[in-house]
Parts: C-alpha cells; sequence; structure tokens
C-alpha cells in the first residue's frame, strides 16, 4: 500500500505543479480545472486502493490454513471487472471448490468476493446500484445513470435492470411494529383516487410494433387527519401499484389498520373519492366506514351540467351544501330545460347520474360534522403523475407497478438506508454458508502500516487536513 501512496503522492504534486505553471502562462484559469485535477487523481487513488484490497484479501485467504481444509484451489488469477463511484476496476482472484459440499450451487466460489458479498455475475457495486435506484424515483432512467455515476456512463437499460433487480416494493416495506402499541383514535381518513398511465405491449404480429393503451395505477392513502395552517396530513401511510383485484389492494390497507390501530376504538372511518367501483369496494371491505364524495370531482360535474346556464351552478350547489335532495331535483329540472340541444342534454343527464349514485357521499360530507375534504387529486399528481404521467412516458405494466410502489416507497419515508436494505432482503442466499472469519487469520496484519512517503508532513502546523493526509501516508 505504501508504494501506491507514493507513486499518488508524486503524481498528485507533478499534475499540481504542471496546472499551476500553466495557469500563470495564461493557458488555464479558474478553479474547476484545479477541483477536475482533484477529483480524477483521487479517483485514481481509489481504484488503486480497491484493487490493492481486494487482491490483498484474496491472498490471505488462499495462504490460511482453515481454508486449505474446506476448499481446493481450482483456478487462480481470475479476472473480475466492477464499476464503482471511483471508476471501473478489473482485480484478480481465487476460484476454489469446496472438499465437503454436497449442493452443487455451493462447491465452486470466489471466496474473497463472498466475503465481501460480491455476487458472481455482479458488474456495479452495490452503492451506485441503490443511487440508480433512488434517483429513478425522481429522474427518468438515462438521467438517473448519469447522475449516479459520473466517471463511468451507464445507459438508462442498467437502471431499469438494478430497478427489476430490487423487484416490486411491499407498501410495508419499511413498517416497523415491533412492540408497538396499537393507535386509539376515534376518527380515521383513507382518501383514494387513480392515475392513468400509457402502457406499451408487444404486439404478436411479425412486424413486431409495440400498441399503446392505458393503465390505472391506484394511490390510497390513510391518515388522522389534518393539522396546521398548511393542512398537513398527520401521519400518513401511502399504497400504490396496479391491481387487478381492488380486493387486495384493500387487504393490504385493512391489514395496515389493523396492525396499526385499535379497530374497537375507532368510531368512524371516513374513505373519500370519486366514487369509483373499486374506490367503493373499500366500504364492502374495510368496517366502520362512511363514503365521502370528493369535491374536486363534485365541481366537476356541476360545471359540466351548467356549462350552457352558468348562473344555475350557485342554485345547484345551494342544494348539495345543503344535502337538499329535492332542491337539487328541482334545481336540475331547470337545468334541463333551459339545454338549447341534445348534447347540452346529455351533460345534464351524465352530471345528474353522477350526483344521484353519489348522494350518500354528499350527505355524509355535510351532515358530520368530522368528516373532511379531499385531496386526493393533488397527492395523485405530487405522488404519481409528476413522475409517470404528466410527460409522454411509456411503461410497461410491471415497469409502472414498480415504479409506482417506488413513489409511495418514497412518501412512506423510504430512505437510501433503507434501499440498501431491501437490495440485501434480495440478495440469493450465499452458495458458501460458513463464516468467512475461519478463513482469514486475524491475528496477522493484513495491511501494515505504510513507511513515510511525505516527509514534507513532518513539518508545519498541525492541523485537521495535516492529520487526515498523515493518516493515509504514514
Amino acid at each position: 500500500m505504501n508504494n501506491i501512496i507514493q507513486d499518488f503522492a508524486e503524481n498528485f504534486s507533478s499534475n499540481i505543479e504542471k496546472y499551476i505553471k500553466e495557469l500563470f502562462e495564461g493557458k488555464k484559469g479558474g478553479i474547476s480545472g484545479l477541483i477536475e485535477i482533484i477529483d480524477k487523481d483521487l479517483n485514481g487513488l481509489g481504484r488503486d486502493l480497491l484493487v490493492y484490497v481486494l487482491e490483498n484479501m484474496d491472498e490471505e485467504i488462499r495462504e490460511s490454513k482453515e481454508r486449505k481444509k474446506l476448499f481446493n484451489i481450482q483456478a487462480r488469477d481470475m479476472d473480475k471487472s466492477l464499476v464503482t463511484k471511483f471508476g471501473k476496476i478489473k482485480y484478480q482472484r481465487t476460484y476454489y471448490v469446496s472438499k465437503s459440499s454436497e449442493d452443487e450451487d455451493e462447491e465452486y466460489t470466489y471466496l474473497v468476493d463472498d466475503v465481501f458479498g460480491i455476487e458472481r455475475h455482479q458488474k456495479i457495486e452495490e452503492g451506485i446500484e441503490v443511487d440508480l435506484v433512488e434517483k429513478a424515483k425522481e429522474y427518468s432512467y438515462q438521467a438517473a445513470a448519469d447522475i449516479a455515476s459520473e466517471v463511468v456512463p451507464l445507459t438508462r437499460q442498467t437502471t431499469l435492470n438494478k430497478i427489476k433487480k430490487l423487484g416490486k416494493i411491499d407498501n410495508r416495506a419499511i413498517d416497523d411494529n415491533k412492540s408497538k402499541e396499537k393507535k386509539k383514535v376515534k376518527h380515521l381518513y383513507i382518501e383514494a383516487d387513480e392515475d392513468h398511465v400509457s402502457i406499451q405491449k408487444r404486439n404478436c404480429t411479425k412486424s413486431k410494433k409495440k400498441k399503446k393503451s392505458s393503465q390505472v395505477t391506484k394511490l390510497v392513502y390513510v391518515h388522522e387527519g389534518r393539522k396546521g395552517k398548511r393542512n398537513k396530513l398527520e401521519n400518513a401511510k401511502y399504497f400504490s401499484g396496479i391491481y387487478p383485484k381492488s380486493e387486495d389492494l384493500w387487504e393490504e390497507v385493512l391489514s395496515y389498520i389493523d396492525e396499526n390501530y385499535d379497530l374497537d376504538y375507532i368510531d368512524t372511518i371516513f374513505l373519500s373519492g370519486d366514487g369509483g367501483a373499486w374506490i367503493k369496494k373499500g366500504l364492502k371491505e374495510i368496517h366502520k366506514t362512511k363514503y365521502i364524495l370528493d369535491r374536486y370531482h363534485l365541481n366537476k360535474y356541476v360545471l359540466l351540467a351548467t356549462g350552457h346556464c352558468p348562473k344555475q351552478k350557485f342554485d345547484l350547489w345551494l342544494g348539495l351544501n345543503r344535502a337538499d335532495y329535492n332542491f337539487v331535483s328541482s334545481t336540475f329540472k331547470e337545468i334541463y330545460e333551459k339545454a338549447e340541444n341534445e348534447e347540452h342534454q346529455q351533460r345534464v343527464k351524465k352530471a345528474r347520474k353522477y350526483i344521484y349514485s353519489n348522494w350518500h357521499g354528499i350527505n355524509n360530507y355535510v351532515n358530520d360534522q368530522h368528516a373532511e375534504g379531499c385531496s386526493a387529486e393533488g397527492h395523485v399528481s405530487h405522488v404519481l403523475a409528476s413522475r409517470m404521467s404528466s410527460r409522454p412516458l411509456s411503461w410497461s405494466e410491471d415497469g409502472a407497478d414498480r415504479m409506482a410502489r417506488l413513489r409511495a416507497f418514497k412518501y412512506n419515508g423510504g430512505e437510501k438506508e433503507d434501499l440498501y436494505k431491501l437490495f440485501k432482503i434480495k440478495e440469493k442466499e450465499k452458495r458458501i454458508k460458513m463464516r468467512t472469519e475461519k478463513i482469514i487469520d486475524h491475528r496477522k496484519t493484513l495491511f501494515p502500516l505504510a513507511k513515510e512517503t511525505v516527509p514534507a508532513l513532518r513539518k508545519g502546523k498541525v492541523n485537521g487536513l495535516s492529520r487526515a493526509i498523515k493518516a493515509l501516508a504514514f
């Protein structure tokens, strides 16, 4: 290692001196060039150190007495390339065959890769894999690749592959219910809506063209009410994905409520939405629910009905805000009589049918003092549409489902550390199920202290920077 540090110190000093000389000669200018040189040299040092550590660990394992008892050498100097934060590295390691394993999958292995958790066909280190998935929550697949790896160019397909590797994130992946007492609240709120995303499906004809269709991505969130001037949702929990069977989604929601809240203590669970059949399905799946019609969608149908006679809009809202069925009915009659053509009449009929079929949701909102408004339309825009449908994007059905879950994961408070844990859970079990400590002799110093490489550090003021450099140089 001391040789690596020595070479780095010499090359680094030489590059800096060359830059300073060109700076004074007017060939270079600005601090950006200096930063670029330092960044390039430090990345080079990082690559050299990674190769050094991996290859020396491989040698230590190869010479271990415990290893000789358990494994025979099958092949030496087997190349392995890996993309890291510092750039692409290539190192050599030893291939082993187990002396006693009865499982063919555990018979052959690279022990140094097992020690560092490097999978057989892994080409990108885990830190970049996590960064790719994390950035993909906000950016396109290619933009995520560009941000996650600035040293080695990656493609959008690489990002997609890592999302596939992670799989479909469970909406409750980061729940922590260990020894948690169930909350006691009198009223709980569920809001639901959907986003329509463009789906590409491959046609089975010889042309192999892709047909585009639309798929419903559902969003449900549970909260304890709104608080503060900005009406922030209290303890919100998000559920999202493509659910062909709505029952599966509502079972997830019910399971969450049951594990986190005392259902016997709850008086009412308000379920708000636009009146869609899959939303109303929740009324049957979850007990103590009371339906509330989303005022945003109610207003859309009020405008639809009164487009040809705007003055009647106020009368219609007067009846709706009182939940006065007879008044609303007579107002609709007046609006219909003022229709100038068949198109206007059809609009009135459509709006009237929608409002009457959701009357219980209107009545509950008006007559229950604990009912609250619904902000599902805005949440769909922020949680789903901003990444999935607000731009001209097309998804596979699985891809849309994975991204919807990834977005819910973000809004549930999922952090980078949580993604690390999920990747670990998804990893296959080690082919060699043994304690690697037995292979490595910890009594021996694997990486001895380097000799002095920067004599100038003996002089000058001692500060945090000089201590950090000495930690590398000595």
